[in-house]
């Protein structure tokens, strides 16, 4: 992480407090990224709820109790996982970390991806990754041709993050150098 001196520090801080600096169209692509995971998660909840609750009427009779119970369980999975979502509001929640804690994202790099059958460029898709100061890593599908755009906008939201991805900055955040491990150090059943 560079390091500056605590004017130069002070000023940055201040820079990315301001609150337009969240709201440039060039964050735009990043606030519908999370907006359409955040859908597809809820569209996929009311699937299991749909199916287990399909799953429960369809093998309802008598002496019949497995397979409901199986039914209604992952009903009440996917509603208690539907009802989580409906009480999370990750774009604000996003908004304020890269408001208030800017420096918590150590490390930003994104993958462009080019499917080319026979040669031809079929498909173009890109990956935004940002890399928290505790060794997660969180993902966003970007479309290709913002995400220069995107990037070019959180060098100014995140100024003490480092950008681009090297083998260098992948051993000493996520490696054997420091101790960012991320999701394998923690409980599995622990929850956010």
């Amino acid at each position: 992480m560079p390091k500056h001196s605590p004017l130069i520090s002070h000023l940055l801080l201040v820079h990315t407090r301001d609150p337009r600096i969240l709201k440039h169209p060039g964050l735009d692509p990043f606030w519908d990224s999370i907006r359409k995971d955040h859908r597809w998660q809820k569209t996929t909840a009311i699937a299991v709820v749909l199916s287990g609750l399909l799953l429960t009427a369809y093998t309802m009779g008598p002496g019949k109790l497995l397979w409901p119970l199986v039914g209604g369980s992952i009903a009440g999975v996917g509603f208690w996982w539907y009802l989580r979502l409906f009480i999370t509001e990750p774009v604000a929640a996003w908004r304020e970390q890269l408001q208030n804690q800017p420096q918590s994202i150590v490390w930003v790099y994104g993958i462009r991806t080019e499917r080319m059958p026979y040669g031809l460029n079929f498909a173009t898709a890109a990956t935004l990754y940002l890399v928290d100061e505790d060794g997660d890593l969180h993902d966003f599908s970007i479309p290709a041709g913002e995400l220069k755009l995107v990037t070019k906008t959180l060098r100014r939201v995140l100024p003490s993050a480092e950008f681009g991805y090297t083998k260098d900055r992948e051993l000493r955040y996520r490696g054997t150098l420091t101790r960012f491990h991320g999701w394998r150090d923690r409980d599995p059943f622990q929850l956010q």
